[in-house]
């Protein structure tokens, strides 16, 4: 058996009074996930449980088969394990943004969705600036997306910043940031760490350079998804099955590492709609050639919606429908052994421009799955099939059965 799971972040969206109160998956044209719904089941999932955060860390635990009430610690530590970074008991990960912050307003989340070279400048200054001032390290990622390694103190331990409110920046696009900053016990450290690097980055090469060219400049870091290292059971005890993973994320590619999953690096892979598709599900093709699966993550659509862009939401998901969904469809046509599972990792609406939990549509297609009647790919038509599964985590679970599968 083959198995693929094709996930398409944050691409659920409540209706647009702007399209007729139709949301995104709606207006999209889809016609590769339509065909999947109507062959296969159709329903709906809640891959983030009730008293969880609606991010993608605890939905892609869940799409990935594991219970995040019982893996789930935080973001940054998942990240780190990608970068191969290990956590001592005395230290705590924090995710760690490049900012844009204006007259006391998020201005942008992603820094203008600066360059990675420019986000790994930008951490080698702050490691020279605030060495001598933190017990911190900055380890670059992708863009704007990169983490800092606290190393506790007496008076700053790791516990006292696992339990600090820290809000993700993503949620406050176009806000007055002052009330969202971190709380908590130590959070003085936090927003002294986050000032510091306001006066470091605020002269610095990268940014002039940025602001002349027109882009928006890395004013701050941000802090927040913070934790420490996760344990996790891997692929092979849990399913006794081997994969690979494929994103532009850290996060997710951190998943597939402490499942003993393979992670496949693309090139052209970005997080945005100029992410190279054909490579990403080339390499996910490949892969299923000598592994039994493949994990293969689009962040566009949720980048899109946090930026309140329903028109690039369209696009990106008409993109992941056309070059990826499509191609992975014809794959299973000559391959029926294979399983295809599209779905969502939680919503993040035009409206608010952020997460949302809920339930969320789902379709699986291939070997020994009897169709229950989907007749397209969309939130409303997941809801009229009657098909609810609440453990979101052993969806997967399910798809790994060698017989027949039976929703009831």
């Amino acid at each position: 058996m083959k198995y693929m799971v094709l996930l398409g972040d944050g691409m659920a969206d409540w209706p647009l009074p702007a399209y007729d109160g139709r949301t995104p998956l709606q207006v999209a044209q889809t016609p590769a996930m339509d065909r999947l719904a109507n062959e296969g089941v159709s329903g709906l999932f809640s891959p983030i449980p009730e008293g969880l955060p609606p991010g993608s860390d605890v939905g892609n635990l869940s799409l990935f088969g594991y219970d995040p009430r019982q893996t789930f610690g935080g973001r940054a530590p998942i990240e780190a394990a990608n970068q191969g970074i290990s956590l001592t008991d005395h230290q705590v990960a924090f995710r760690c943004n490049l900012v844009t912050l204006q007259d006391g307003v998020m201005r942008d989340f992603t820094a203008g969705h600066i360059t990675s070279a420019e986000g790994a400048v930008l951490m080698a200054a702050l490691n020279e600036g605030m060495r001598d001032r933190f017990p911190t390290m900055f380890h670059p990622g992708v863009s704007y997306r990169h983490l800092v390694v606290f190393t506790g103190t007496p008076e700053c331990t790791p516990d006292d910043c696992v339990a600090l409110m820290c809000e993700p920046p993503h949620n406050i696009t176009g806000q007055p940031y002052k009330s969202f900053l971190p709380k908590g016990k130590v959070a003085e450290l936090v927003l002294e760490m986050m000032s510091c690097s306001q006066e470091i980055l605020r002269n610095h090469p990268v940014n002039a350079a940025r602001i002349q060219a027109g882009h928006a400049p890395a004013s701050s870091i941000w802090l927040w998804g913070q934790g420490k290292s996760p344990a996790m059971a891997t692929y092979q005890e849990k399913f006794g099955i081997t994969g690979a993973v494929i994103s532009a994320v850290d996060l997710v590619k951190g998943i597939g590492k402490l499942a003993g999953l393979d992670v496949i690096d693309v090139p052209g892979a970005t997080g945005w709609i100029d992410t190279d598709y054909e490579g990403k599900i080339a390499a996910g093709l490949e892969a299923l050639e000598t592994r039994d699966f493949v994990y293969i993550h689009l962040e566009a659509p949720d980048e899109a919606a946090h930026q309140g862009r329903a028109d690039l939401k369209i696009r990106a998901i008409e993109d992941f429908d056309r070059r990826i969904v499509a191609p992975a469809m014809a794959y299973q046509k000559t391959h029926p052994e294979c399983r295809i599972l599209v779905a969502p990792d939680h919503y993040t609406t035009i409206e608010t421009k952020t997460h949302a939990g809920g339930p969320l549509p789902f379709a699986l297609s291939g070997y020994g799955i009897t169709p229950n009647g989907g007749s397209a790919y969309s939130e409303t038509d997941a809801t009229r099939t009657g098909l609810s599964l609440p453990d979101a985590h052993t969806l997967v679970a399910q798809m790994f059965q060698d017989s027949a599968i039976s929703f009831s």
